[in-house]
Formats: C-alpha cells, sequence, structure tokens
C-alpha cells in the first residue's frame, strides 16, 4: 500500500513504532490556490467535550466527505470540494487506497491557534488504516510523545510535508502542535483517513 520509494522511516522506540514522511507535490496551481483554501475555514470554531466541560477547539476545523466523531462530539462532514480532490488523491495513490475522509484544521498563528497532545480517535476508521497529514502553509513544529510516557520527539513541517502514522503508533503515541509565540502566519493542516462504509 505505501509507496515505499517516497517516504523515509523515522523509527520512534524499540517497539517498532515509526512515522513515515515525505513531501506533497506542491505545484503552481496548488500555491495559488492557498489562500482559497484557508478561505473554507468556518466561521465558529468546533466544540467537543473535555472531562466533562464543552470546550471550543484553539483553531477551525471541517470533516469532508465522512463526519468523524472524537472527545464527545461530531464533526458533521461536508461534501468534498475540487480543491480538496488533489489531496485525497494523492493519499489513495500512494498511501492507501481507503483512504476517503478528511479533516482540515486552520491555524492562525497570530490567534495562538495550536492543538493538544492527543492520539486520534479510532470511531468509525477501518482497523489498522494509517493517518495521512499534509500541511500546507506556514512551518510549524508537530511534537510526538509517548502515551503515558516521558520524553518527546519534534519534527519540523514546512509547506508540503506528509506524515503517515500508521495506526499501532496512534495507539502508543500521541501527538500535537504546540503553541509557540514565533509562528504567526497561517498553517492548514489536511489529514487524510479511512472511514468504513
Amino acid at each position: 500500500m505505501l509507496n515505499s520509494s517516497l517516504f523515509s522511516t523515522v523509527s520512534l522506540d524499540a517497539a517498532g513504532h515509526v512515522i513515515y514522511r515525505t513531501n506533497f507535490p506542491i505545484t503552481d496551481l496548488l500555491i495559488t490556490k492557498l489562500e482559497t483554501l484557508w478561505e473554507l475555514h468556518p466561521e465558529e470554531f468546533h466544540t467537543l467535550m473535555m472531562h466533562g466541560k464543552e470546550v471550543k477547539t484553539p483553531r477551525w476545523q471541517q470533516a469532508y466527505g465522512y463526519s468523524y466523531e472524537y472527545s464527545g462530539s461530531r464533526n458533521n462532514a461536508l461534501p468534498i470540494p475540487e480543491i480538496l480532490e488533489p489531496f485525497l488523491a494523492w493519499g489513495q495513490q500512494n498511501v492507501d487506497p481507503r483512504l476517503n475522509g478528511l479533516l482540515l484544521n486552520w491555524y492562525d498563528g497570530t490567534a495562538g491557534h495550536y492543538m493538544g497532545p492527543h492520539r486520534d480517535a479510532r470511531k468509525g476508521l477501518v482497523p489498522d488504516s494509517p493517518i495521512v497529514t499534509i500541511s500546507r502553509g506556514e512551518e510549524r513544529i508537530f511534537r510526538i510523545r509517548p502515551w503515558q510516557g516521558d520524553g518527546y520527539r519534534d519534527t519540523l513541517l514546512t509547506d508540503g510535508s506528509v506524515l503517515v502514522m500508521p495506526w499501532a503508533t496512534n495507539l502508543s503515541w500521541t501527538h500535537e502542535i504546540p503553541k509557540m509565540k514565533k509562528y504567526l502566519g497561517r498553517r492548514i493542516s489536511v489529514t487524510l483517513r479511512a472511514f468504513a462504509d
């Protein structure tokens, strides 16, 4: 499934957990559409449950193709717009043909947007399917930590970076986009998942 000739492997621990890295082929057409991609973000922040309280996410989010349930909430999907089709097609061709849903996160650095440490929810997903994230816009740190363990590993995500997290790695490691004052630009993450029909 994974086109191994495109990806480098980052080993995380002695148990064999890894992530895979490569770069998305950003064409001139996709560069010009970055502003259009930014304008897709919803007006309101998504809400979820944390420790029994409803809170707003510190970034904008929207699911496309398949609704995504996590943290006691449901991000109701919109139809996949044409501008996102190249990301899905690339993921199906180079990572896993079962990928069929997208979740976008929009980060505005001037507003202090971030993503806290978490493991992705697996409800409704095809078992053992990967999680694929394609970054657009400003670079940001992607931080991973062993679940209920110590230490962390940082990876710099630049415009066009692709990370593939296998199912087993998501079970054993958390990931986050930490808040850092030096990042004042805009970043969009396009995350692809395989949802069961």
